[in-house]
């Protein structure tokens, strides 16, 4: 039993089939099976708190009978998580990037100027600015469309012409004997399908130039060591006028000298005293959001692990992971003269086994 603590998220998916987050799938399976009969709308006519009950259990299943669904739910507290990649997050880090202006987004045509080049960052995040969400201010250069020939790179006042040898197409077509023609890209204009005749004196026809860039980056609560944002376009400018590639955020989050993340969940471990484990007591936890008190039971053995609801992360989701605390009992390695008698007399009550 734990004091101090609040109750989990609603709507817990091991909490809705009364399993624990190691449960087996043969153990899930079988919670499922006695719980859909239970909550079935034949059996409970009438009953919406039935019925509803019923609709949670089967979405539980749903995600928990799913190995890909359920790692991701265990993970990031949602099964709806691809990969790595932080989804709609990337809402957020279009709105600041527009602001930026000149070639973000990109463009889709058979052919043209080649795209630019993927920018990857690192962000360097502490173990806590991962766990409570934070804001990053970062600055990196990218390349930005030409302000003087505005990306066409040609000089000002002229304008790019019509490749002569591809004739515009960006493709040039071989015949290779008899019906086969093999296309390939134009030697002339590498696929962009115009050429430069006055190149543009500034960026010697690329139409690019180097632009600085310095941003805030917020981070939410729950972001893991390796985890992306890819944003569309934010990356470097394509020469003479083509898409922007991607900008890669990814994050890297020092570790912690007492806690482990894995998902929202935070994993610790702790020694307590002999006599606590033997007649049961109350032990100081070290949490992320300071020290908890802790019920431990009688005769708890080394290696059990307890469950502190709502002791892990908070997302902005709404879910919350839990904490695990693993205890360990601590053997004294020197005793007292008082002490060993004792032991002694503790050994000659209860045997020598």
């Amino acid at each position: 039993m734990l004091q101090g603590e609040a109750d989990m998220a609603e709507d817990d998916y091991y909490d809705v089939l009364g399993v624990e987050r190691t449960a087996t799938p043969e153990q899930i399976k079988r919670a499922y099976r006695e719980l859909a009969k239970k909550l079935h709308p034949d059996r409970n006519p009438g009953n919406q708190d039935a019925e509803e009950k019923f609709k949670k259990v089967n979405e539980a299943y749903e995600v928990l009978s799913d190995p890909e669904k359920r790692a991701n739910y265990d993970r990031y507290g949602t099964a709806d998580f691809e990969g790595v990649d932080m989804g709609g997050f990337g809402d957020i880090f279009q709105e600041i990037f527009r602001s930026f202006g000149g070639g973000f987004g990109r463009r889709r045509r058979r052919a043209g100027p080649p795209p630019g080049e993927n920018l990857r960052l690192n962000i360097e995040l502490t173990f806590n600015d991962a766990f409570f969400g934070t804001e990053k201010e970062i600055a990196f250069t990218r390349k930005a469309p030409c302000k003087t020939c505005n990306g066409s790179g040609a000089k000002p006042g002229t304008s790019p012409v019509t490749c002569r040898t591809c004739r515009g197409r960006g493709q040039v077509h071989r015949s290779m004997g008899g019906f086969m023609t093999v296309s390939q890209t134009c030697p002339s204009c590498r696929g962009s399908g115009i050429s430069i005749e006055s190149p543009c004196p500034e960026c010697r026809g690329l139409g690019l130039q180097d632009d600085r860039v310095e941003i805030k980056i917020p981070v939410p609560p729950g972001v893991e060591d390796e985890m992306y944002q890819r944003v569309s376009g934010g990356g470097n400018a394509g020469p003479r006028g083509g898409p922007s590639g991607d900008l890669i955020i990814v994050f890297r989050v020092e570790p912690h000298k007492d806690f482990v993340r894995r998902g929202l969940h935070v994993f610790s471990e702790m020694d307590i005293p002999y006599d606590i484990a033997v007649l049961g007591g109350e032990v100081e936890v070290p949490t992320m959001y300071g020290t908890s008190k802790m019920s431990i039971p009688k005769a708890t053995h080394s290696g059990t692990q307890f469950r502190m609801k709502s002791k892990g992360v908070h997302a902005e989701n709404g879910r919350k992971g839990d904490q695990f605390v693993r205890v360990h009992i601590d053997i004294p390695h020197k005793l007292s003269k008082e002490q060993k008698e004792y032991l002694s007399k503790f050994r000659d009550i209860f045997g020598q086994n």
